[in-house]
């Protein structure tokens, strides 16, 4: 195995710095969300999402059915328990149903 020099990088140390660089990481991690929401929150949720994007911190959820809207109300802390553990960290704060 070939040991690097100082100054070479893995391909991911480098995509990170310059996510960095163009302030992008914070849209990498919202479209890592939105693509795995499916995986976090279940096929029925996903199928009765419409839209889904984040704010400011806040996850801002379009459905399609007011019942499945009043269940996630009631379940908000669990749902921002839930994208954080899966994104290693603090993505959203706050849950907008609509």
């Amino acid at each position: 195995m070939k040991k690097r020099k100082s100054n070479e990088s893995t391909l991911k140390e480098a995509i990170d710095r310059l996510l960095k660089a163009y302030k992008l990481e914070g849209k990498m991690d919202e479209l890592t969300v939105i693509d795995r929401w499916e995986k976090i929150m279940g096929k029925p949720i996903a199928l009765r999402t419409e839209e889904i994007k984040i704010q400011n911190k806040v996850l801002m959820v379009k459905l399609n059915s007011s019942v499945m809207r009043s269940e996630l109300q009631a379940a908000k802390a669990k749902i921002i328990q839930m994208i954080n553990n899966d994104a290693g960290k603090e993505l959203i704060n706050d849950v907008h149903l609509y």
